[in-house]
């Protein structure tokens, strides 16, 4: 990259600015500290010089909800690095680039979704505009330009929060808020039901009959909430996508929590069904001591003889 470019001292960056517009890109929530006066300084030969920033992708991965904290921070700064630049090392800043992206490259999974990002486009947007945000401003992004009910979160809640917008993608910003909500509520149940179905259990298949009716009371409700949002999830991506990104997304952060959730209500179904006595204790087939073997491989021998 160019940067790296002019980091490492090219003798001949001036044949340069007549073939390249550089374009400086951070996603952090404060950008200042990562260019110095020198790098700046730098930069000034050119004629023009872009900044970019994101108002989706950049908070990692697998990220799903789209929070405008970071993104709004990140263009607030920006701008102050911008103004400072110009002001002391006279370069030409052109424009700025707000990126978004919905995948890390080919091969990794989705991550935020351009419709239920639509919030976080319409803070940065307004940021560039006025320079910074005030609470009046705050305001009327939030009820008159997106039509939210109230100001959407600008980081994730301590508790489960639902805004209604009317803003075109409302569908799928909304249907993030219940896939927050469901995922709390598995956490809660889930942190509940391992305490009396861990992984033994399983396997030696008994069960503490009362505190398995109470677990079993309380996936039957999760496992019904999951199944509507499925089918509810697969309905609003198809408003905004092809057939393929609903069961993509549901396989890449959802089905294995739905599959946690039935494998321990099939359990407890079947064994408070069969169960009619205690397992004395030590507990059978419990006796062998447990033995892993190593791995006898390395990445550089897997790449070889691939």
């Amino acid at each position: 990259m160019l940067s790296q470019l002019v980091n490492a001292g090219y003798n001949n960056v001036t044949e340069l600015i007549e073939l390249v517009v550089p374009m400086v890109w951070a996603y952090v929530d404060d950008i200042k500290p990562w260019f110095d006066e020198t790098f700046w300084m730098k930069f000034s030969i050119f004629p023009e010089v872009w900044t970019a920033s994101s108002y989706k992708g950049s908070s990692g991965e697998i990220t799903t909800m789209n929070y405008i904290g970071h993104h709004q921070r990140n263009q607030q700064t920006w701008l102050e690095a911008m103004y400072i630049a110009s002001e002391r090392y006279k370069v030409n800043f052109t424009g700025v680039a707000i990126t978004g992206w919905s995948r890390y490259d080919h091969m990794l999974s989705l991550c935020e979704f351009l419709p239920s990002s639509i919030p976080s486009l319409a803070y940065l947007l307004q940021t560039i505009v006025y320079g910074r945000l005030t609470n009046e401003l705050n305001e009327t992004i939030s009820r008159t330009l997106l039509g939210c009910t109230q100001m959407p979160l600008w980081e994730r809640s301590m508790y489960p929060t639902y805004v209604s917008c009317t803003f075109p993608g409302h569908e799928m910003y909304e249907m993030m808020y219940q896939y927050d909500y469901v995922m709390r509520q598995y956490e809660e149940t889930m942190s509940f039901v391992r305490l009396y179905i861990t992984d033994i259990h399983l396997r030696q298949n008994y069960i503490h009959y009362k505190r398995g009716e109470e677990c079993f009371e309380r996936l039957l409700s999760l496992e019904s909430q999951m199944i509507h949002f499925i089918d509810a999830f697969q309905n609003a991506c198809l408003v905004f996508f092809t057939a393929d990104i609903g069961p993509e997304w549901l396989q890449t952060y959802f089905m294995r929590t739905l599959k946690d959730v039935q494998q321990r209500t099939n359990f407890i179904e079947r064994t408070l069904k069969t169960q009619s006595s205690w397992l004395q204790r030590p507990l059978p087939k419990n006796f062998s001591r447990i033995i892993i073997k190593k791995r006898n491989i390395t990445v550089n021998s897997l790449i070889q003889n691939s």
